[in-house]
């Protein structure tokens, strides 16, 4: 499939004129990823934009004591854009990007981009609702992880309820995160079930070695003592 139709395929160009798909496809650069490789790290300026052609593209939040093996927080795949919001605002980048696989893209940076948007007032439109559907993403993204924290912190762990509704996402980044939320709900539900545990063998304990310094007490005390020598001179009398 020639790039022209590929891109025809995307919702963000899907209304653009053939002109000005030509226009964008002359303005891309292709790249191949290796699997692993870094395509932009949390930080850094945010140049481009990428459209994944082939393979797998994953965003995470970089972390020290695990570098190289954090989770993705979203995986993009052949259609999926990212990056965009960096050619609007200049921000650095937020997170983290990388191939998950041999991955192929496309890269559209600034300068081609606002070139574009100048000679071709219907791009701009064009991203305007590519935007608006990603903030749509994200607020749906939020209230679900909202939604999922308010009943872990209650003790509402409903492991079942998210491991069920994490097959009924259309975005694979969406199920991940359910499936994840079930996990750790079970991690801490098993945590509470054994310290719960915990607190009752340990009150067990408590309740014995109570239980045994009162036995202590009673046996070192006078009135057990005398009631001792008193029942020894009630037997030695009975058998006299």
């Amino acid at each position: 499939m020639s790039i022209e139709k590929f891109l025809k395929n995307i919702p963000l160009f899907s209304s653009l004129s053939n002109e000005t798909i030509i226009d964008i496809c002359s303005a891309l650069e292709s790249r191949n990823l290796e699997p692993g490789e870094i395509l932009f790290n949390q930080g850094d300026p945010g140049a481009e934009m990428i459209l994944v052609i082939e393979g797998v593209v994953s965003i995470f939040a970089p972390m020290g004591d695990n570098k190289g093996n954090e989770k993705p927080i979203r995986t993009f795949l052949s259609g999926d854009i990212l990056g965009e919001m960096a050619l609007i605002d200049q921000k650095p980048r937020s997170l983290s990007a990388r191939a998950e696989e041999h991955t192929k893209i496309l890269a559209l940076g600034y300068l081609k981009f606002k070139k574009l948007i100048s000679e071709n007032p219907e791009m701009a439109f064009s991203v305007m609702v590519g935007l608006n559907d990603r903030i749509r993403y994200t607020t749906d993204f939020l209230n679900e992880v909202r939604h999922w924290v308010e009943h872990v912190t209650q003790g509402d762990y409903q492991t079942t309820d998210m491991s069920e509704k994490s097959d009924q996402y259309k975005d694979d980044s969406m199920s991940t995160l359910a499936a994840e939320f079930a996990q750790m709900a079970a991690r801490v539900q098993e945590r509470e079930d054994e310290l719960r545990k915990q607190v009752y063998e340990l009150r067990i304990a408590i309740d014995e070695t109570k239980r045994k310094k009162d036995v202590e007490e009673i046996i070192e005390s006078d009135y057990y003592r005398n009631l001792k020598k008193q029942a020894k001179s009630m037997r030695r009398e009975k058998k006299e």
